[in-house]
């Protein structure tokens, strides 16, 4: 997406007199009328009372000022955001990033502003990293995701609650051995065993995952709904349900909250060096609200669109805004000296010896047979 509007700013020198902003006002309506293309009317200082009694008079519009015109985020051409929610899981987030063929996702709330990003290398961290096997407690997995994960069906308990306590384990021992680790609240993960189901359900296990889709006799399901035991049914082996079960966990609890955000208004200079010092490939930008309109990568600061401008009233470097060498001069408008603006290919420049800079856009008005408005005239 590109941010910026295409503008070419008409800008006078610094301590701008009448005939600097009026010069700017008026030519930039001449150049749009003409060409049809987006010219707009700007300064580079304040506007001095006199200045500020004609405009007042003749009830126009003060052009925007402008500081500085090097180029800024938005004259570049961003990419989209590719955005994820905060409640969505490890694996749901895992396969977007492959389906989308991107390295990166922006987690939003539902009114788009920015709350962390997520990499395929943060993942990566989670698959590879030992988390306390209490993560899906501590983190109030919902029991929805786990079942999306597991491709598994409850059969015991509420598919709208979450894992309120406990840790996870699998239940490779026998009956005696397990009594001494299974504790209040634990997901236990198992076989088609009846004695370690059993077992388990009598040590206040919170959760039974069965695997191989084996479904336990009615004694079983019986106690779990006596014990307030949840049952779920997965159809994968112990190691592969083992390998998944932390993909279940939302990714709002593994997000970078902390990222580095740039806004349309920052300078490409000052980004580069951030970006440059930056493991993230990909920048989200925010707008004043703190909403995504997309992101900056390595890639778009090759495509970079300087500002365009035509100058009025002035041809001189050091009379001009700041940056002037960091943007496109198309066209110049003059009646002084001639300076030492430098431009990267060649301009339309036009300097007469009189009085003004406005009486040279006056002799343009009616060379090009435009009416003038009443107010600019």
């Amino acid at each position: 997406t590109k941010m910026g509007n295409n503008k070419i700013y008409v800008i006078g020198h610094k301590n701008p007199d009448t005939d600097s902003i009026c010069s700017a006002i008026a030519y930039a309506h001449l150049r749009k009328t003409i060409t049809g293309k987006n010219y707009t009317p700007a300064r580079a200082g304040e506007v001095n009372p006199e200045t500020a009694f004609v405009l007042d008079h003749f009830q126009v519009e003060v052009p925007r000022f402008m500081d500085d015109v090097r180029t800024q985020i938005k004259d570049v051409r961003i990419s989209e955001a590719h955005t994820g929610r905060p409640d969505m899981s490890i694996r749901e987030i895992w396969h977007q990033l492959e389906a989308e063929k991107v390295s990166t996702l922006s987690i939003i709330d539902e009114e788009r502003h920015l709350l962390g990003l997520i990499t395929k290398g943060d993942i990566a961290k989670t698959y590879m990293g030992v988390y306390d096997n209490s993560i899906l407690s501590e983190n109030k997995t919902p029991y929805k995701k786990i079942l999306e994960t597991l491709n598994g069906e409850m059969i015991v308990g509420d598919p709208d609650g979450v894992v309120e306590k406990g840790k996870i384990l699998i239940a490779a021992a026998n009956p005696d051995l397990m009594e001494e680790y299974i504790e209040d609240g634990d997901t236990v993960m198992l076989g088609d065993r009846y004695e370690s189901q059993l077992c388990a359900i009598e040590m206040n296990a919170g959760c039974l995952i069965i695997c191989m889709n084996s479904k336990p006799n009615p004694t079983i399901i019986k106690l779990a709904q006596e014990h307030n035991c949840n049952i779920i049914l997965t159809p994968y082996d112990t190691f592969i349900a083992a390998r998944l079960i932390n993909q279940s966990m939302e990714v709002r609890h593994f997000m970078v909250q902390k990222a580095k955000t740039f806004h349309p208004e920052d300078f490409v200079d000052d980004v580069r060096s951030v970006m440059a010092n930056n493991r993230h490939r990909a920048f989200p930008v925010l707008d004043h609200e703190g909403k995504i309109l997309g992101v900056l990568t390595r890639h778009d600061m090759i495509d970079l669109d300087k500002k365009k401008v035509a100058l009025v009233d002035h041809n001189e470097t050091g009379q001009a805004v700041d940056g002037i060498h960091d943007c496109e001069i198309l066209e110049i408008v003059d009646h002084h000296k001639l300076g030492n603006v430098q431009s990267i290919r060649p301009v339309y420049f036009r300097c007469h010896p009189v009085g003004c800079t406005s009486t040279i856009i006056y002799q343009m008005y009616k060379e090009n047979k435009v009416e003038i408005p009443v107010n600019i005239a």
